[in-house]
């Protein structure tokens, strides 16, 4: 048992590093795909921006997709933690 949890943990991990990674390459690929010499705001309209402007915006925006996936796989890790922690307590105690 204890074995399948450090295999999920492994996984788990793998996961989370992957999406922090995903991060600016989904807002660096958008960017390369979709910028045109202008940004838009919310409020502003629109206005010249360079490419690296345009970037930062589209990486921040690929951030606030991905934090609750993020949130939801690093508490799943946390726990599984917890109970690979529990189970060899549980494990001395009967040695």
């Amino acid at each position: 048992m204890n074995r399948k949890i450090r295999i999920l943990k492994l996984i788990f991990l793998v996961i989370v590093l992957l999406l922090c990674l995903a991060v600016p390459i989904f807002g660096l690929v958008s960017t390369a795909t979709s910028w045109h010499g202008s940004c838009y705001g919310f409020t502003d309209g629109q206005w010249q921006c360079p490419w690296w402007e345009y970037a930062q915006t589209e990486i921040f925006w690929a951030l606030m997709i991905f934090i609750p996936v993020l949130f939801v796989l690093s508490l799943a890790w946390i726990g599984m933690a917890c109970v690979q922690f529990i189970l060899a307590q549980l494990e001395k105690r009967k040695k």
